[in-house]
């Protein structure tokens, strides 16, 4: 998915001759990731695989893109599947946030 996602930006870098920012180039520092989605990216492009919205930067993300009422666009790949009702209504089960701070950034389950 790494390489996939990859892929993707410099596609969308080459077509667009716009910048394109791809999460995983800044995963140390929540604050910086969160804020450059907040203020600098027009549109979060979401390439949704089996585990993107198990990780708490990617659903923090998404919140964020939400909150600010950005344009978002979903890419799903073949090995997406949706989170069920049930697991949705546990949403603590199913995201993994026990290493991560999504409170202080107003993401709550």
């Amino acid at each position: 998915a790494a390489a996939q996602a990859r892929y993707l930006q410099m596609l969308l870098v080459q077509r667009t001759r716009q910048s394109c920012f791809l999460d995983s180039d800044h995963l140390t520092n929540l604050d910086e990731l969160f804020d450059i989605v907040r203020c600098r990216v027009g549109r979060l492009v979401v390439f949704l695989t089996s585990d993107t919205l198990r990780r708490p930067w990617c659903a923090g993300e998404i919140t964020m893109t939400f909150q600010n009422h950005q344009r978002l666009t979903c890419v799903r790949t073949p090995s997406f599947v949706p989170p069920t009702a049930y697991e949705l209504e546990n949403i603590v089960s199913y995201l993994d946030t026990t290493d991560t701070k999504l409170l202080q950034y107003g993401i709550t389950s």
